[in-house]
């Protein structure tokens, strides 16, 4: 299996278990999350739109050929989305920890995408 399907098949499966863990679990599945009925409802309302991304992923590797266009695309959504963590710091300071993870991993999507989608290339 190439690198870059392995990364999408990753990334894909994780965000659809992400969005499980967030519909089932409301706010009790993050660290950190206040525990009230607003924060909860939002946190159930985007698991499945996370798993839905999840899928996109999935879908963007499912080819003969995993489509690399696609996938930058997808990999640009999640650094927009570690864009928005960083406007939370400047805002309203420090979340929790656990964040920082995120943060990371969010911001590094599009470098593994375009390290991934070389290899492809060089393997071709």
């Amino acid at each position: 299996m190439s690198t870059l399907r392995t990364v999408g098949r990753l990334t894909g499966w994780a965000c659809i278990a992400i969005g499980g863990i967030q519909l089932v679990g409301g706010t009790r599945g993050e660290p950190g999350m206040t525990d009230d009925a607003t924060v909860d409802s939002h946190v159930r309302f985007m698991g499945p739109v996370f798993a839905g991304y999840g899928v996109a992923w999935l879908d963007a590797v499912a080819d003969d050929e995993p489509n690399l266009d696609r996938m930058r695309l997808l990999a640009g959504l999640m650094a927009l989305g570690g864009i928005g963590r960083l406007a939370t710091r400047v805002t309203l300071g420090r979340p929790h920890r656990f964040h920082d993870l995120l943060l990371a991993v969010e911001l590094a999507a599009p470098v593994v995408t375009e390290v991934a989608g070389h290899r492809e290339r060089r393997r071709r």
